[in-house]
């Protein structure tokens, strides 16, 4: 599997399922926005996510094309990678690819989130690099929504 042709398909989908793993190694699924530059993915997240604090203790992920709720799209198997979670200084690479991906609707959604920094949330991108030669531990599909 070619990292690089797979990264740009995950990259124009409009959703995925983000799967990072918990200390006893179980699966959590979480279907985000994802855009991409052909050699990486971008997701935005709090900071304060569960997601972000797995990510944090276990860089290994898996992705999958999904839909809004978060079932898998026909045909799809999780792809192993690697995420990092970037910090304020690297934030523009990551609204650029989701601002040219999803326009309008980005432009509108971004700033509206801005009052919630003044309960304390922060967002953050986190870079997911894919490694397709990494294997998976198996994963079941997402419950229904």
């Amino acid at each position: 599997m070619d990292a690089r042709a797979e990264t740009r398909r995950l990259g124009a989908e409009p959703f995925v399922d983000l799967v990072s793993f918990r200390s006893d190694g179980s699966p959590v699924h979480t279907p985000v926005w994802v855009s991409g530059d052909g050699e990486r993915l971008f997701v935005s997240t709090f900071g304060d996510s569960w997601k972000i604090r797995r990510i944090r203790a276990n860089p290994v992920v898996a992705v999958a094309a999904c839909d809004g709720p978060g079932a898998l799209l026909p045909g799809e198997s999780y792809v192993a990678g690697r995420a990092e979670v970037l910090d304020r200084s690297e934030f523009r690479p990551g609204v650029r690819a989701h601002r040219a991906k999803y326009g309008r609707h980005f432009s509108v959604m971004w700033p509206a989130r801005w009052p919630l920094r003044l309960v304390g949330k922060k967002r953050v991108w986190v870079l997911v690099t894919l490694t397709p030669e990494v294997r998976l531990p198996p994963i079941p599909p997402p419950a229904p929504a």
